[in-house]
């Protein structure tokens, strides 16, 4: 666990040297995330209060899950919604096309009365500067603290700082190219894979889902070491 989270701070540090040194060539442009982006002046400092709803209670145990999901959200599907509407940063200060939703533990079979663990421990919330620092990958505070209580407590990371870091690295390393007009997620699935062959992503190791006609996420499925892609085994239900 220390070894994790050294290598994530320091990854954080080195990204933008990591990054385009492993990309292939033509990749950079390919990315529909922003190099920069507008940030609050302040940012809010406060814990994720739990949903009181009996598909939120707590499961499992800390460290004790199988592999890795790393899901990304369209960021122009969401900000069509209305829950967009009252995300300022991700759908009104900016415009983004990928975005991070999570990086979440997951089971290969059900266990514990679920696919996944989620409130696993108490955890302090995520401090401001981490926030800061994670705000154009994940633009939104409150996801952010709510991730890391949901998820962040059922994973290797002890530390809010590597855990941010390591999904700011993961996320600068895929190449997500923009999905097309009424694309399939079969289609957005091979063009995906397609982008990322170099890297050794295959159409098993991720879920393209769609609504309407639109892409909405992408779920990539990893190795609870993060070093290599894993097959998803099963829906996430």
């Amino acid at each position: 666990m220390m070894l994790h989270r050294k290598l994530a701070i320091l990854l954080l540090l080195l990204l933008p040297v990591a990054v385009s040194g492993a990309m292939p060539a033509g990749a950079q442009t390919a990315q529909s995330q922003p190099q920069q982006c507008r940030i609050p002046a302040q940012i809010e400092v406060q814990a994720c209060s739990r949903p009181d709803q009996s598909r939120e209670l707590p499961r499992g145990r800390p460290r004790d899950f199988d592999h890795y999901i790393l899901s990304l959200s369209w960021s122009p599907a969401f900000c069509a919604t209305r829950a967009g509407q009252n995300s300022p940063v991700q759908c009104r200060d900016n415009r983004f096309g990928w975005v991070v939703h999570g990086l979440w533990p997951e089971y290969r079979e059900k266990r514990d009365g679920g696919s996944w663990p989620q409130y696993c421990a108490t955890v302090q919330p995520v401090p401001a500067e981490v926030l800061r620092r994670t705000m154009c990958t994940m633009p939104e505070a409150r996801l952010m603290q709510c991730q890391w209580t949901k998820h962040g407590s059922c994973s290797d990371f002890t530390d809010p700082a590597a855990y941010f870091a390591t999904i700011v690295w993961l996320r600068e390393g895929l190449v997500l190219p923009d999905p097309a007009p009424r694309q399939s997620a079969k289609d957005y699935a091979a063009t995906l894979v397609e982008a990322n062959a170099a890297k050794g992503l295959t159409v098993q190791s991720l879920r393209a889902l769609a609504q309407d006609g639109v892409i909405r996420e992408v779920q990539v499925c990893l190795s609870r070491d993060l070093a290599h892609f894993t097959p998803c085994k099963q829906p996430r239900h």
